[in-house]
């Protein structure tokens, strides 16, 4: 065993381990949303279908398997596998379906580069490095998991995190929903800056004002963030879903030429701007009157937006809701569409 790295906060050591013993020593921390422990997302099936197709014929897998452990590490260690959880449970797959070629293999060594006396933010840090430039899936469970390692345990925190992972949650649902009455169809950017890109937000802008508008659609009895079960979570997504959805189709009926295909027409009223003003206004809809349930809440949306006069112009770039690019201009802007939604 080699020591690869040592300071005051992290200790790599480099080791090598057969397929048998990562099968029998490791496990994967899944990412809870009920409890908010953990950090992997769950076994992608069709990816790790693949690498047992692959086993059955080849093993030559040079990439090292990352690990963590809360002691120094032993042959007695259980290991918390950082990065490589499809290859390793290949193997468990393998060991079920194709015994005779999991015989084969099982005293194969692997390189496996293991964190010893680590603690758990650093292994969340860690996992988000490893996995910045992996699939979108990551991306978004990483923003949840970066706010998660710099919020204390209490209820008013767990409260906004639970309305951040509902937040991304739905970003996904609705990035990639192809469907006729869904207009944020492609439009999320999940990594970078929208700004020369076809979508119209950032995955960050996003979910920073969807969270507290989803703060106060719990305040109002419209969903529920505390959840016991994923068919809860599902609903509460479900239910955010439905609403987000009529709203801004409300929108696009008052100011339908924003949302044909010509892209620049959409950049402001469906960029962090137009998303942010409109979501300011329902928390002031919903502060300002108690609605009985999301139906009613979507209706009085309706009749306010029936009732103003901003005209097509101003949202287009270059005019002058295109200006007010922060926070303080979001609420310019919600301020002039609420005074005249208000009846």
């Amino acid at each position: 065993m080699d020591l690869l790295f040592q300071n005051q906060r992290l200790k790599l050591l480099q080791t090598k381990k057969t397929v048998e013993w990562l099968v029998n020593n490791t496990t994967v921390s899944v990412f809870d949303p009920i409890d908010f422990k953990g950090y992997q997302r769950k076994i992608d099936d069709k990816h790790c279908s693949r690498i047992v197709e692959y086993l059955k014929r080849e093993f030559f897998l040079p990439t090292a398997i990352i690990c963590a452990t809360d002691d120094d590490f032993s042959e007695d260690s259980q290991l918390r596998i950082v990065d490589g959880q499809h290859r390793v449970h290949a193997f468990e797959v393998l060991e079920k379906e194709v015994p005779e070629r999991y015989e084969e293999i099982k005293r194969y060594e692997i390189p496996v580069i293991v964190m010893a006396d680590v603690d758990e933010n650093t292994e969340i840090d860690t996992f988000i490095t490893i996995n910045k430039t992996s699939k979108k899936v990551d991306t978004s469970l990483a923003l949840v998991l970066k706010n998660k390692m710099n919020r204390d345990n209490d209820s008013e925190n767990l409260t906004m995190s639970k309305a951040e992972y509902i937040a991304v949650e739905l970003a996904q649902t609705l990035n990639f929903a192809n469907s006729s009455n869904n207009i944020w169809y492609n439009k999320i950017l999940f990594e970078g800056n929208p700004k020369n890109t076809a979508q119209t937000i950032s995955l960050n802008a996003f979910v920073k004002s969807t969270r507290t508008l989803l703060k106060h659609y719990e305040k109002a009895n419209l969903i529920t963030l505390s959840w016991n079960n994923d068919l809860e979570i599902r609903n509460t997504i479900e239910k955010c879903n439905k609403i987000l959805t009529a709203v801004w189709n409300i929108i696009k009926r008052k100011w339908p030429d924003l949302f044909e295909q010509d892209l620049g027409k959409c950049k402001i009223i469906q960029g962090a701007i137009g998303y942010s003003a409109f979501n300011r206004v329902m928390v002031w809809m919903l502060d300002n009157r108690k609605y009985e349930d999301e139906y009613e809440f979507i209706s009085d949306f309706e009749r306010g937006i029936q009732r103003l006069s901003v005209r097509t112009m101003k949202w287009l770039p270059g005019e002058s809701f295109s200006k007010y690019s922060s926070e303080s201009g979001y609420t310019i802007v919600a301020r002039e569409l609420y005074d005249e939604m208000k009846e």
